[in-house]
């Protein structure tokens, strides 16, 4: 899964360029696509996350890590 997201994470800017200029997608759909593709990485971090390096409450709202 983690070449899965490395690979979609190089190719997504070339597919969206591609994409909007050849069958001229709305800005609406380009969005959409881009919220689903973070919403895909945020859930893979947060399934795969061993050590609690990455918490999405401390990224949203940067809050201060406690030791």
């Amino acid at each position: 899964m983690k070449f899965f997201i490395l690979i979609l994470s190089l190719l997504l800017p070339f597919t969206l360029a591609y994409l909007i200029k050849v069958t001229q997608i709305s800005i609406f759909v380009t969005f959409i696509i881009i919220i689903l593709f973070t919403i895909l990485v945020v859930s893979y971090l947060n399934k795969n996350n061993k050590y609690a390096q990455f918490s999405l409450k401390s990224f949203l709202f940067k809050t201060k890590k406690k030791n």
